[in-house]
């Protein structure tokens, strides 16, 4: 087999499978589903967070000494929104390596290809990347994060796709079934998240992490009822004896003028300056770490 990096996979607000088909261009926004509780703007951008130099710091000042499998979300990187580094390389640069030494498994939101299935597989990829306006770097960037972490000791996982779930996500010649990815995603990234635990379990001596990287709905540990059968986050929690974490990680750039996020309870924070990683705590074991705005150059690119 060999790893493709064919995603980050559709991670976003919705409806219920069965409503979801006008909701199809909000669904590929990202974006996680709305907080249950209407945003105050004033009072949640003064709510207190805790400000941190880099990634690596805010991680280990983060994630509990007691957790068992963290679910890390982001929201990706498009050709169609700012181009800033992305969050993707930024987990593999800095967060990473500050949580390596505990973790044994990271599940990565891709899959794998088998040998037989490269036709199937490369045209329902193309589907994928076409409505997901998927950067081309996002190929490199997914395999340099599976090879760090290999590098790092750590077992890494990719989604198991079988031919009927390609006709499904992508049927040849129609457009890519979102309610079915996301449906097929959540179910993989869960069975693979319980496997691992158990796994591991059996071992005298394993390292007590195991995280999943992927988008920011997938982890979700309050998801809305809408969109509750496309998170993980219960089924990690049950098998880890309600150890799960749910970090998300923000950049602000690629959250800019989205009608949905701007719904979120931290969004408003987005609006004060930061020179730092701040990190917000959503819930019980659920966090948010905005990264700061990159800088802009004199003619007004980020840098």
């Amino acid at each position: 087999m060999r790893l493709v990096a064919l995603l980050p996979l559709v991670a976003c607000c919705g409806k219920p499978a069965q409503q979801v088909a006008p909701a199809h261009e909000r669904a590929l926004a990202d974006a996680r589903p709305t907080d249950a509780r209407p945003v105050d703007a004033a009072a949640h951008a003064s709510l207190p967070t805790s400000s941190y130099a880099d990634l690596a710091s805010a991680l280990v000042a983060t994630i509990p000494a007691d957790a068992r499998v963290i679910g890390f979300g982001e929201l990706h990187a498009r050709t169609d929104r700012a181009q800033v580094r992305t969050t993707l390389s930024r987990f593999t640069a800095d967060g990473l390596p500050a949580i390596a030494g505990k973790l044994s498994d990271l599940v990565i939101e891709t899959w794998l290809i088998d040998k037989g299935r490269e036709k199937t597989a490369t045209t329902a990829s193309a589907t994928v990347d076409a409505t997901m306006r998927r950067p081309i770097e996002t190929k490199n960037e997914i395999a340099e994060l599976a090879d760090a972490a290999r590098k790092a000791g750590i077992q890494p996982h990719a989604m198991r796709v079988t031919c009927d779930d390609y006709a499904r996500i992508a049927p040849p010649g129609k457009p890519m079934d979102v309610p079915a990815m996301l449906t097929l995603t959540t179910s993989e990234l869960g069975r693979i998240a319980t496997e691992a635990v158990i796994h591991r379990d059996r071992e005298p001596s394993h390292k007590p992490w195991i995280a999943l990287y992927g988008g920011a709905l997938h982890n979700d540990r309050f998801p809305d009822n809408g969109v509750a059968d496309w998170s993980y986050a219960a089924k990690a929690d049950a098998a880890s004896s309600n150890h799960f974490v749910e970090i998300d990680l923000i950049v602000p750039e690629l959250a800019d003028h989205d009608d949905v996020l701007a719904k979120q309870a931290w969004y408003p924070l987005l609006a004060v300056p930061s020179t730092t990683l701040r990190v917000w705590k959503r819930g019980e074991r659920s966090f948010v770490i905005l990264f700061p705005r990159s800088p802009v150059s004199p003619a007004g690119s980020a840098s």
